[in-house]
């Protein structure tokens, strides 16, 4: 069956506005819809994914920057950004319920005396592993309708509109490092004067 004889639902929705306002510009909510439907589908199967390692849907994705963040696979709190906005309080609660669960540990921060540092466990990278390696299985399986070239100029399209609407400065990779306590010998292995 090919695509011109399907319909979705957000051309159901634009050909009721049509009906109602016919002088009205759908173009943009042609994208926009599509873009929202897209967007709860896709987070619903991070949900469905998560779930089958016992994980919500933000416990996934602060696992995922935990583990992304490269070793020690620690950040502060504030470097952690959840799949939905949340509250100072529902991220320490997501925090105390993975903590509980041993999936994280509080480190103190070397760089801030009054700083913590959430840090993954063991279990929790053997746990990460599997479950992003099924998410991201699962995002394949979601696009499986794209050739290579169309999903190429879907991405370039979509990073185009990101960049126009959300504008994010470059990030810095922020990772911790653990510094030796003896000084590191200049790399001529000559002295410094």
């Amino acid at each position: 069956m090919g695509i011109t004889s399907q319909s979705d639902r957000v051309q159901l929705v634009i050909e009721a506005l049509q009906c109602e306002f016919p002088r009205l510009d759908t173009a943009a909510k042609a994208i926009a819809g599509r873009l929202v439907r897209l967007g709860t589908l896709f987070i619903d199967a991070i949900a469905r994914v998560a779930a089958t390692f016992d994980l919500s849907s933000n416990e996934y994705v602060i696992l995922c920057v935990l583990r992304a963040s490269g070793p020690p696979y620690a950040l502060p709190p504030k470097a952690i950004t959840p799949l939905m906005a949340l509250s100072s309080g529902g991220m320490t609660n997501i925090l105390h319920g993975l903590a509980a669960r041993r999936l994280i540990e509080r480190r103190p921060d070397p760089s801030d005396r009054r700083g913590v540092l959430i840090q993954i466990t063991p279990d929790a990278i053997k746990l990460i592993n599997q479950a992003i390696t099924a998410h991201v299985a699962d995002e394949h399986r979601m696009i499986a309708s794209l050739e290579p070239g169309e999903r190429l100029a879907l991405q370039k399209l979509l990073r185009k509109l990101l960049i126009h609407i959300d504008p994010i400065p470059k990030p810095v990779r922020a990772r911790t490092e653990v510094r030796s306590i003896r000084p590191t010998p200049p790399a001529s292995g000559r002295r410094r004067r």
